[in-house]
C-alpha cells in the first residue's frame, strides 16, 4: 500500500510589511547575540597534499607539446610531526598530470592536475580526529624555462607552479560556556580552497637517450591548527596555506622510443612544517605531442685511439 502525504492549507492574512521586517531583524539580532555568547572548544584536522618537488627536468622540449602522467608520491616511507599545533593527514599516493606547450625553444607553459588519495593517508600524530571527506585535489598552472649553458648537454631548469587545492577537513566544536544548559558538540565536515606556490631549480645533463638532474624546490605546505577556542560564530577559513618547505631531489629519465620518456625522481623534504617526511619516490611517463623538431643531444664522442708506433724519443724511427 502506497503512503499518502496529506497537505493542509491555511488562508493567509495580509499584514503590514513594516512589522514583519522589524520582527525579522529582531530575530536575526537575537540569533547573532546568542551565537556571539557561545564559547566553543574546537578540535580539527585536514587531509592536505603530500609535499613534492617540481618534477619536470631542465631538458628542452623536443616536440611542440607534451603530456606527463604519473605519481608525484608512490607511497609512504616514514611520516611524523614537525609542528605540535597542527593536525594533518598526508596521502601516501598522490597522482599528477600536466600538459605543456612550448613557447619558443626555452619556455613552456601548461596546466597541472594533482590528486592525493584518502586511501592510505596517514596522520602525522596520534589523537587527531580522522578526516573522511574524500581525496584532496588541486588544479593550476605551470611555467618552465630551460636555460642553456655553454655546453649543449647542460641546461638549468626553472619551474614555477601555482595550484589551488580543495582540501577536506573536519572540526569538532564543543560548547563549554553560555550553552543554554547543554554542553553540545557540533561536527563540521567540509572543504577549503587554499593556494600553493612552488619554485624549482633543476640543473640537467642530457646525452643521447638519457637525462639526469638534481633539484631544489621551495613549496608552501597547507596546514590546519588542531585545537583552539572560538567565541560566537566562526567565519574564518579553517585550512591555512602554511609555511614554505625545502625539498632536495635527484632523478633520471630515458627515452623508450617514439619520443616517450619514463623517469624516476627521489626526493627528501629537508626543512619545513607541519609534517616530517622520510625519503619519497615519484615516477612519471612523458608523452610527446606533435612531431619532433629538435634533435636530441648526442652523447660525447670518444677520444680517438692513439696510432700504433714507436714511443717518441731519440731512438724513434722517422718516416
Amino acid at each position: 500500500m502506497m503512503g499518502a502525504k496529506i497537505m493542509t492549507h491555511t488562508p493567509r492574512v495580509a499584514a503590514p510589511a513594516r512589522p514583519v521586517v522589524l520582527v525579522a531583524l529582531v530575530g536575526l539580532g537575537a540569533v547573532a547575540t546568542l551565537g556571539a555568547c557561545n564559547v566553543n572548544r574546537v578540535n580539527r584536522a585536514a587531509l592536505v597534499p603530500h609535499m613534492t618537488p617540481t618534477l619536470r627536468s631542465g631538458a628542452p622540449m623536443e616536440t611542440p607539446g607534451e603530456i606527463s602522467l604519473g605519481a608525484s608520491s608512490l607511497t609512504h616511507t616514514t611520516l611524523g610531526s614537525s609542528d605540535d599545533e597542527a593536525a594533518v593527514e598526508v596521502p601516501g599516493t598522490q597522482a599528477e598530470g600536466a600538459m605543456r606547450l612550448r613557447l619558443g625553444q626555452h619556455v613552456a607553459m601548461g596546466l597541472l592536475y594533482a590528486e592525493g588519495f584518502d586511501a592510505g593517508a596517514r596522520a602525522i600524530k596520534d589523537g587527531q580526529p580522522p578526516v573522511e571527506s574524500g581525496n584532496t585535489r588541486g588544479y593550476g598552472f605551470t611555467l618552465s624555462g630551460m636555460i642553456p649553458t655553454g655546453d649543449p648537454r647542460w641546461h638549468v631548469g626553472v619551474n614555477s607552479e601555482l595550484l589551488f587545492w580543495s582540501v577536506p577537513y573536519v572540526e569538532y566544536s564543543t560548547c563549554v560556556q553560555n550553552c543554554g544548559g547543554v554542553n553540545w558538540t557540533f561536527v563540521e565536515e567540509g572543504r577549503a580552497t587554499v593556494s600553493q606556490l612552488a619554485i624549482g631549480l633543476v640543473p640537467t645533463y642530457s646525452a643521447g637517450s638519457w637525462s639526469v638532474w638534481g633539484g631544489l624546490t621551495f613549496r608552501n605546505h597547507p596546514t590546519i591548527e588542531q585545537k583552539g577556542v572560538e567565541v560566537g560564530i566562526d567565519w574564518e577559513d579553517e585550512v591555512e596555506e602554511g609555511q614554505f618547505n625545502t625539498v632536495l631531489s635527484a632523478g633520471a629519465d630515458v627515452e623508450l622510443g617514439g619520443g616517450f620518456r619514463a623517469g624516476v625522481t627521489l626526493y627528501q623534504v629537508v626543512q619545513g612544517q607541519p609534517a616530517k617526511y622520510g625519503p619519497s619516490v615519484a615516477a612519471m611517463l612523458t608523452i610527446p605531442l606533435g612531431r619532433r623538431d629538435t634533435a636530441p643531444v648526442a652523447p660525447p664522442a670518444a677520444a680517438p685511439a692513439a696510432a700504433p708506433g714507436w714511443p717518441a724519443g731519440p731512438g724513434a724511427p722517422t718516416y
